[in-house]
């Protein structure tokens, strides 16, 4: 269990209406290193294959369904907003590749009921160099530490989705709808035992944060589409 207020920072809040004012994605670099594997069908994957396309990528673990849950039926939901955009790709790059071969990966690709749809990517390659190139390459942290009442600190898998453009551009915001949906039973769950913290940390503001998050993600989709990214000198 949680420790009650933890997630509801002042400094998450002030992140959030800082983004408000200008929720635009930005550009935090280029892809110029190339990354490649195997997908789901056993045949070579490299990243110069998203080149032209806009891409939603998230790290895997088979043994982390439940974790990665929330990102890929996000990434389901994109597809089947837009089922005949061809340049869109939805690629997840397992972290457990001994487990997560081929077969398995094309068994997550059923199990989510998009196996048939061409864009959908999932990539097995060395660890050492999955679990480098999503951290360093595409800033995506696989791993995080979260404290508990009763267990101290927990490390956990870190499901998060990042968006890269048709130039090859990694892009911020990104999502972690794990924890949206973290912040939004923590709020409720303080302004139930907690009013007068609650009140100091605004955490009614919070109560319906999965939703709000959901509608970012979509105007961030739509915003890249559009080319309409926060002005800015590329790094």
């Amino acid at each position: 269990m949680m420790l009650g207020g933890i997630i509801i920072t002042l400094t998450y809040i002030m992140k959030q209406r800082a983004d408000a004012k200008d929720g635009r994605p930005h550009v935090v670099q280029r892809l110029t290193e190339k990354f490649g594997g195997r997908d789901q069908n056993n045949k070579a994957f490299t990243t110069e294959q998203l080149a032209g396309k806009i891409s939603l990528i998230t790290p895997l673990a088979g043994s982390e369904k439940e974790r990665m849950a929330e990102s890929l039926r996000m990434m389901k939901a994109v597809a089947e907003t837009f089922p005949d955009e061809e340049n869109l790709r939805f690629v997840g790059i397992t972290v457990d590749p001994e487990q997560d071969g081929p077969k398995e990966l094309e068994a997550m690709l059923d199990e989510l009921g998009v196996g048939n749809d061409k864009r959908w990517i999932f990539v097995q390659a060395e660890e050492k160099n999955a679990r480098g190139y999503l951290r360093h390459k595409l800033r995506l942290e696989t791993e995080e530490r979260i404290p508990s009442v009763d267990q101290g600190w927990i490390k956990r898998f870190r499901s998060t989705i990042v968006f890269i453009d048709e130039n090859l551009h990694v892009l911020e915001p990104q999502y972690d709808f794990n924890d949206a949906l973290e912040i939004q039973e923590d709020a409720r769950r303080m302004l139930k035992d907690d009013p007068k913290r609650a009140e100091k940390l605004d955490a009614k503001s919070q109560t319906d944060a999965f939703k709000r998050t959901e509608e970012r993600f979509f105007r961030t989709l739509e915003d890249i589409r559009e080319g309409n990214l926060k002005e800015g000198k590329e790094p």
